[in-house]
């Protein structure tokens, strides 16, 4: 659903990777998880949008890349979304 990147709390001078918080609506919840991209990849925040298939633990959420490696993430939130009526 939406990409930003991910407000790090790192120590001064100490070199922080760029992380993403990342939302992702799965039924009936927004999950926000952060993702971490693997050294010398990009493109994370061009994935907005997109649909892929997920896996919804306790604590992490479990999904493919690109290149068919599973991947696990943290789950940093979790958001009810109401149904609606119609």
């Amino acid at each position: 659903m939406a990409v930003k990147t991910h407000e790090d709390t790192a120590a001064a001078g100490a070199p922080a990777a760029t992380r993403f918080d990342i939302s992702v609506r799965v039924e009936n919840t927004v999950y926000v998880i952060l993702y971490t991209p693997p050294p010398g990849t990009y493109g994370a925040q061009y994935t907005q949008g997109m649909n892929l298939l997920v896996l919804v633990g306790d604590k992490t959420i479990t999904f493919n890349d690109v290149a068919g490696r599973s991947r696990e993430m943290p789950i940093v939130s979790r958001t009810p979304v109401p149904q609606s009526n119609h």
